[in-house]
């Protein structure tokens, strides 16, 4: 539903091409994925069912439109924001040694 806002968990993986999350937060958001082409996926050692659309994100006030695939089961307490759905949209500093991690939009021009 247009508006509709849900805070989830998501792990920054840099293994991962795209945004992958538990189909629950499809459903808590009244988001309709029956048009979506279903695909199997292997994550973390388990198979899941899958259907991607794309969805818009925040963080931190930073929002952006990115696929996501919705997956059945998810035995995960966090959700994954992979390379195509989430850095590719920003230049991203970690600094392990202070826990920190900083995000800037990625404007599309070079460093």
């Amino acid at each position: 539903m247009e508006g509709q806002n849900l805070l989830v968990a998501g792990l920054l993986d840099t293994g991962s091409l795209e945004n992958r999350f538990g189909s629950w937060v499809a459903e808590a958001l009244g988001l309709d994925l029956q048009a979506a082409e279903p695909v199997d996926l292997a994550i973390g050692g388990v198979i899941t069912h899958a259907r991607s659309i794309p969805v818009d994100l925040a963080i931190e006030g930073l929002a952006w439109r990115a696929p996501v695939s919705f997956c059945d089961p998810w035995p995960f307490g966090f959700h994954l924001l992979g390379q195509e759905g989430f850095f590719r949209f920003f230049h991203v500093s970690i600094r392990a040694s202070s826990y920190q991690l900083d995000l800037e939009p990625d404007t599309g021009e070079a460093a």
